[in-house]
């Protein structure tokens, strides 16, 4: 799969994040591609993903330091890597296409979905 990157910085911290994922599946690989991409998720990528036991951190979206776009890139990825549509223990309309999608990340993310369902 050829795959577009926004930057440099983009496909390296993808790649590397790849190289500490537990697994290389379409799951790992979509949630990699979405932490590096936004600016402030490569500073914070370790507060929305745990490494360690395989799965993510959902307090990450009450974090201080997320910015609407870095909400809607987590959002993304979250929904991608196991459906999760919640904020506060309720669905949350925030994690609709409409919403998700308004954003200049856009292509990118439609490129996350491809990476996700291997098109």
């Amino acid at each position: 799969m050829n795959i577009n990157f926004l930057d440099d910085r983009h496909e390296i911290l993808y790649n590397t994040l790849c190289d500490r994922m537990k697994k290389q599946d379409r799951y790992h690989l979509a949630m990699a591609y979405l932490l590096a991409l936004d600016s402030e998720l490569r500073k914070h990528y370790l507060d929305v993903f745990d490494f360690e036991n395989d799965g993510i951190i959902p307090e990450a979206l009450e974090q201080g330091w997320q910015t609407s776009t870095s909400a809607k890139t987590t959002r993304l990825a979250f929904n991608l890597w196991n459906g999760y549509c919640y904020e506060s223990g309720v669905p949350d309309k925030s994690y609709t296409p409409e919403e998700i999608f308004c954003s200049v990340y856009a292509p990118f993310y439609w490129q996350a979905i491809k990476i996700r369902f291997d098109y």
